[in-house]
């Protein structure tokens, strides 16, 4: 991922002396409302402001178009703006330098659809999911040989060198042995896009990747390319903030929870990542749906 420039965003605001009363503050009474406790804002209000990290180059969830940042953290993160009695920054940094930030204090959230692992559980504490990031594949259209998962046997597959989808062929081969096949080649590629073209090449014949970005190419290239099952464990995607930080995590929580009880988070699934997850846990899970406290040394990475 290339180095990119760094940019403050600054928006919606209000003092951050307002609205105290009996150990929360509360938004305007034309707003929705989010509890925030009198220590968190205590924390605010010692540096002024809230301060969030995001990305530029993570499509759907968080992109540039003409400049602007978009997607759909960005759509979250305009209406928490919203919805809170302070300030909040934005700033814009490489992937490689966003989590370990959070980690080291510098920023106070990370505002991504970062994929909850075991090894981040460690350093990072994550909200409640808003989306799946489980490994699934793609096939050409018109390849009537591959119906099932079962039918990727023998099948030449690609994934993204030393990425989440290669980590997840060591499941699939596991599937497919139970199911008396084997696993074919797989081809490790830098770029997604090199794969995709590949597969139209007929040198491959499925490329495995997130479910919600085959979900977008798929709507994108509806005639060209085919959405197949899920290969590897259940994973899922969340914000991030420092361990420990209990108080904004669950700040953030009710941010959330709101949306998805009021149905918007649906919403916002339909619009960005064109797939929805009515089943997304109430808690933040390790891959294999795995409970945070049994954190083993076989992290996934995004």
């Amino acid at each position: 991922m290339s180095i990119r420039r760094r940019a403050f965003l600054q928006a919606g605001a209000g003092t951050l002396l307002a609205s105290i009363a009996h150990g929360c503050v509360q938004q305007s009474q034309s707003s929705p409302t989010i509890a925030i406790t009198d220590t968190l804002l205590k924390q605010i209000q010692q540096r002024g402001y809230l301060l969030v990290a995001t990305e530029d180059d993570y499509p759907p969830f968080e992109f540039l178009v003409n400049g602007k940042p978009t997607g759909f953290d960005h759509e979250l993160l305009d209406r928490l703006r919203k919805q809170v009695p302070f300030e909040i920054r934005q700033e814009i940094v490489p992937w490689q330098g966003l989590l370990p930030g959070v980690a080291e204090g510098k920023y106070d959230v990370a505002l991504t659809a970062a994929v909850i692992t075991d090894e981040r559980a460690e350093t990072l504490d994550f909200t409640t999911p808003f989306a799946e990031s489980t490994i699934a594949y793609v096939k050409r259209k018109d390849d009537a040989s591959i119906k099932t998962l079962q039918d990727l046997a023998d099948k030449a597959l690609g994934a993204q060198q030393g990425g989440a989808s290669f980590a997840a062929v060591p499941d699939l081969e596991a599937v497919l042995k139970q199911k008396g096949g084997k696993l074919g080649p797989v081809k490790q590629y830098r770029k997604f896009a090199e794969a995709y073209q590949d597969l139209l090449n007929q040198r491959l014949d499925a490329v495995l990747h997130n479910i919600v970005s085959l979900s977008v190419l798929v709507d994108e290239k509806p005639a060209i390319f085919g959405l197949g099952e899920r290969v590897g464990r259940k994973s899922y995607a969340a914000w991030a903030v420092n361990k420990g930080n209990q108080e904004l995590l669950n700040f953030l929580n009710g941010f959330l929870g709101d949306l998805r009880q009021g149905g918007e988070l649906k919403k916002l699934q339909e619009k960005w990542l064109k797939i929805t997850f009515d089943q997304l846990p109430t808690e933040p899970l390790l891959p294999g749906d795995r409970p945070l406290r049994s954190i083993s040394a076989s992290p996934i990475k995004r």
